[in-house]
């Protein structure tokens, strides 16, 4: 069984009044979705403050929900509240609006609702030609709405870490929450919330790298990069540590050498070297090789601290190292 993300299970009306209820309509409804509002999906749009920025058509995902969506029919229902408080220039809107399409000469359908959750699941029924959809229409304030998406999208991890931070900096300047509170909402602890608000610190090429979830570029590499001074000196570390596929711990290395020297190239130059290894510890890795019949890795510094790792390809491979190592010593 599948455990709950770690800050999000202590329930989430303890954390957002009629959260639950929201996160409750992302399930997929038993039997039949008669009894929910049918709603023309020209009527609703977006959540300009949904958390999420990069939708993108040709996203796998999204096509796979498409394709669903075309032969089983949208069976998560989309969670949306009433437009009755915005003017009239927002209300006149079509969702075309949101996708750049020019409006049919036809007749015009006026918004209604906006998405609190589900927005996906809205782009994917358009995508499948779906002229209506099931909703479910909750009454809730705009800070709800941006904090309700926020947990959605935590839970789904559907977020780049560039998306997380903006979330929580606009829960922050629009609704005038500190960082403390921020975490209560979204079940987080405020370390990671205050973690997340560094990035927006970086470079616009360093967080461009974030959105675009690049394999060995992570948050964790790129909080190694705040610390140094210079903007061009962090653009240049990001661009060794993907080039070099470096680890957060070497990240954290290269950014300490450049944040203290005055040559950048030098200190890159220092940890993309592979350290030099002794005669003596080549010598006793190949012993190692010879007397264990696997592929052997022995690391060790000058005070003769280290790191043993033993490679195996197969059972066999395993049940001979736990014969030589382990059960010589039991018999």
């Amino acid at each position: 069984m599948v455990k709950p993300k770690a800050g999000l299970g202590r329930g989430l009306n303890a954390l957002l009044p009629g959260a639950s209820d929201v996160m409750s309509a992302q399930q997929p409804v038993k039997g039949s979705t008669d009894t929910l509002p049918i709603v023309p999906i020209e009527s609703i749009i977006p959540n300009p403050r949904q958390p999420r920025r990069i939708f993108r058509e040709d996203d796998p995902r999204l096509l796979e929900l498409r394709d669903s969506i075309k032969e089983h029919g949208l069976i998560q229902p989309i969670v949306v509240t009433r437009l009755d408080g915005v003017d009239k220039a927002q209300s006149s809107q079509t969702a075309n609006d949101w996708f750049g399409v020019p409006e049919p000469t036809a007749e015009v359908t006026v918004v209604q609702f906006q998405i609190i959750a589900g927005e996906r699941r809205w782009r994917a029924s358009r995508l499948a030609g779906l002229t209506k959809v099931p909703v479910v229409i909750k009454d809730v304030t705009p800070q709800q709405m941006l904090e309700m998406a926020l947990i959605e999208n935590i839970q789904r991890a559907d977020l780049n870490p560039i998306e997380e931070a903006m979330a929580y900096q606009s829960l922050i300047q629009e609704f005038g929450l500190t960082q403390e509170s921020v975490a209560k909402q979204v079940g987080k602890d405020r370390a990671t919330v205050t973690n997340s608000l560094r990035l927006l610190q970086l470079p616009a090429r360093v967080r461009d790298m974030l959105v675009s979830q690049v394999d060995n570029f992570t948050a964790g590499h790129a909080r190694a990069l705040i610390n140094i001074t210079r903007e061009e000196d962090q653009v240049k570390a990001m661009e060794q540590i993907i080039a070099l596929h470096l680890n957060v711990r070497q990240a954290e290395e290269l950014a300490t050498r450049i944040k203290g020297s005055e040559n950048v190239e030098a200190a890159i130059a220092q940890v993309a070297q592979p350290p030099v290894r002794s005669p003596e510890v080549k010598s006793l890795e190949d012993h190692f090789r010879e007397a264990l019949q696997v592929k052997v890795d022995l690391k060790c510094n000058p005070k003769g601290k280290g790191t043993l790792v033993l490679h195996f390809n197969n059972q066999d491979q395993l049940d001979g190292l736990y014969s030589r190592l382990v059960k010589q010593q039991e018999d």
